[in-house]
């Protein structure tokens, strides 16, 4: 395998990216996941663009929401085609859940993020945003990586 193997093509994402019903492979959950990550951290940084920071922070939320729709979705897909119920996915969901939680609190003090105050959360600097894609590459690298594993039927 190479890296190529894991780009996915435009003329699939439709296919991988929208709908939970019917099954996907290890390769495609993969090129998948890596898409939503990908675009997301894209999102991520460009908030940190003066005087555009806000439009695409605006813009970011709705990407954000859509990533959430095809992360269910090829979570669902990909429990279908190891013979589990596309219910699990909310096990995924849980399990994010956590991570994140637990990886908020070790992340914060390291990267100066000061969640104290309301004032203090409304401002977006450079150590939020990348300790933000940190969490993110970390949770799904963990999570994509045990659904990755799973056996195919």
């Amino acid at each position: 395998m190479n890296v190529q193997d894991f780009i996915l093509p435009m003329g699939d994402a439709q296919r991988v990216l929208i709908g939970s019903s019917g099954k996907l492979g290890p390769v495609d959950f993969a090129r998948g996941l890596l898409a939503i990550v990908a675009v997301n951290i894209v999102f991520s940084i460009l908030v940190l663009v003066p005087g555009l920071g806000m439009i695409f922070g605006l813009l970011g939320l709705l990407v954000a929401l859509a990533s959430i729709y095809a992360w269910v979705c090829i979570f669902s897909k990909r429990f279908h085609d190891a013979g589990k119920s596309g219910w699990m996915t909310l096990a995924a969901i849980g399990a994010a859940i956590v991570i994140s939680i637990i990886l908020n609190l070790v992340l914060n003090p390291i990267f100066g993020v000061d969640m104290s105050s309301l004032a203090s959360m409304q401002t977006m600097g450079a150590g939020m945003v990348f300790k933000n894609i940190l969490s993110t590459i970390i949770v799904n690298g963990a999570l994509g990586f045990y659904m990755f594993r799973l056996p195919s039927q």
